[in-house]
């Protein structure tokens, strides 16, 4: 019973945007210069308004708590320009994420399938709120025609430039998949890590560089979830109360961002640094685990 006033609840708040946010993407398609900034402004809001309620039906129904640690977390600002990078074990992270730093950065965006924009509601969603959408090519269109490779740093580079002159917060899940049992095993051989999958760091490469004259700091985020396997529907159900986020913050300048375009997603300095942070965040995984 739980499960379906909760599915209704956050339904609801879906759709509660709809009649706000349909005329203000209307507004910001036929506007330009500081008319179309100001249906930005409210876009912005209403998504704002959005991952609150979320978080507020989540308090309501089972008291989900987010025990958020980390000093750096307090000196975050509203019209800064951050990289996050962060831990993927479920479908809840981007939940809980969007939930902890909502309304201390700016809204938070991910890269999505080009595809994905033709979701009801949720695609018209992100398109009005300028998510990023990127056309990639399968490993196999890769392997008939390496070029396309080059096309699709090209796309990604031409969507990074639209937030080089506005404040931004761009998610990474550098692990690309979620951390399941069936993946760990898999990868068992390959992984080094006891809590995480291995990382990839030509992405964030790519991305870093393209903003590299923009960025404030990189925010590093660890998920510590009460349980080994968590799911979205664990934390709908009310079966996830607690759990903890530990918040780094790091200066760009102290990240070893790539300089040329060419050699990013090759970068061999990014790759250790993302190793590095990588095998910390296992570590803090190992030691901080909630009791089961």
């Amino acid at each position: 019973m739980g499960l379906i006033i909760a599915y209704i609840l956050f339904l609801l708040n879906l759709l509660s945007i709809i009649p706000t946010m349909y005329p203000l993407y209307i507004w910001k398609l036929l506007t330009t210069g500081s008319l179309r900034r100001f249906g930005d402004r409210l876009l912005l809001k209403v998504g704002e308004a959005w991952i609150e309620n979320n978080y507020r039906i989540s308090r309501m129904l089972y008291g989900v708590q987010f025990e958020v640690i980390g000093d750096g977390y307090k000196n975050l600002k509203q019209n800064g320009k951050y990289m996050i990078i962060c831990n993927h074990q479920s479908w809840s992270d981007i939940y809980i994420i969007q939930s902890v730093l909502n309304r201390k950065i700016p809204l938070i965006r991910f890269f999505i399938k080009d595809s994905l924009k033709y979701v009801p509601i949720l695609g018209h969603a992100w398109l009005a709120l300028d998510f990023p959408f990127v056309k990639r090519s399968s490993r196999e269109q890769l392997k008939k025609n390496p070029e396309l490779a080059t096309k699709d740093l090209e796309n990604v580079k031409k969507v990074c430039e639209k937030f080089a002159d506005m404040p931004f917060s761009i998610l990474n899940f550098l692990e690309g998949h979620r951390r399941t049992p069936e993946r760990v095993q898999k990868l068992l051989k390959k992984n080094p890590y006891q809590n995480l999958l291995r990382p990839h760091s030509g992405g964030i490469s790519v991305v870093s560089t393209a903003l590299r004259n923009s960025l404030d700091a990189f925010i590093d985020l660890t998920i510590v979830y009460p349980t080994e396997n968590p799911s979205f529907l664990d934390l709908m159900r009310g079966k996830i109360r607690k759990l903890k986020v530990f918040v780094e913050v790091i200066p760009a300048s102290l990240v070893p961002i790539e300089e040329n375009e060419q050699f990013a997603p090759m970068s061999k300095k990014m790759k250790r640094w993302v190793d590095e942070r990588w095998a910390l965040k296992d570590t803090l995984i190992t030691k901080e685990k909630l009791p089961k």
